[in-house]
């Protein structure tokens, strides 16, 4: 990727953070983001339609970060594996980014951005079943594991947040390998 282009993501990423960390997403413009991430909205509008298009392409970076941070020992094949590692992720990013996440739970929009989280991680999930299980899982079959994971895993983050409590993550850790039969 061009390094103007890696330069303009990483300007609208960090005012992105930056920007739901002190008002929700619907309070949010697409003029503000630029503002504060010193482009263009021709720029801006260049790359997305819109700003749920953007939050699709920033959950998707997210995702990917994730991804790279994998233990180079596990293989992108070893499903289990892949799933824990993506909620110690997940769980990170909820302690690194507590007031991001509580802006985006207290948005009236947050039905539509939930949906947007779950189907760019249950097409992750599914892209490593693929991998993993093409010779004995059908792609409905797939695909519907992939639902099921995502589903479970956001879901419990979100109940917890509910809560108003920290998340115990060793605790959801032990339950999630419990549930996926894995011993660490």
């Amino acid at each position: 990727m061009d390094l103007r282009i890696r330069k303009t993501y990483l300007a609208l990423h960090n005012a992105f953070m930056e920007l739901l960390t002190e008002k929700r997403f619907e309070e949010l413009t697409v003029n503000e983001l630029c503002d504060r991430a010193m482009i263009r909205r021709t720029t801006f509008y260049k790359h997305f339609a819109d700003k749920y298009e953007y939050f699709t392409f920033y959950i998707k970076e997210v995702v990917e970060a994730f991804q790279d941070r994998l233990a180079p020992e596990i293989a992108e094949d070893e499903v289990d594996a892949y799933l824990l590692h993506m909620c110690r992720e997940s769980l990170r990013f909820v302690r690194e980014n507590a007031q991001f996440i509580q802006n985006i739970k207290e948005s009236s929009m947050f039905p539509m951005l939930l949906s947007i989280l779950l189907e760019q991680i249950s097409f992750d999930i599914t892209q490593v079943l693929r991998r993993a299980k093409q010779d004995s899982m059908s792609q409905t079959q797939i695909e519907g594991t992939a639902a099921f994971c995502a589903g479970g895993l956001t879901n419990t983050i979100f109940h917890f947040l509910k809560q108003d409590e920290p998340i115990e993550e060793e605790s959801f850790i032990e339950l999630v390998s419990k549930l996926l039969e894995v011993k660490e």
